[in-house]
């Protein structure tokens, strides 16, 4: 897979960096992931999945991340819906 990673600056200041790599984990500032991408097999299929998806922990697990994360939904009022990532150490 082919990952385009956007500097500081955002999309049109900043000149993206490109990546190939099998394996992506996108972490929250304190290292909580939030997020991952694999690909796998001889076709080249792809799992992809967030925090507060159902497979999620077991996704880190399959890829050796020894973290489990938990997602609260947060809800204020008038301005909809919000989440909270929060990973507690191995």
């Amino acid at each position: 897979m082919i990952l385009e990673i956007i500097p500081k600056g955002g999309i049109g200041v900043a000149k993206p960096e490109v990546i190939e790599a099998t394996q992506v984990v996108i972490k929250q500032a304190d290292g909580t992931p939030i997020g991952v991408a694999a690909e796998y097999g001889p076709e080249g299929a792809h799992a992809v999945s967030h925090a507060g998806d159902d497979d999620f922990n077991k996704i880190l697990e399959a890829l050796g991340i020894d973290r489990l994360v938990i997602t609260d939904s947060l809800y204020l009022d008038g301005a909809g819906g919000a989440k909270l990532v929060r990973g507690e150490q191995p």
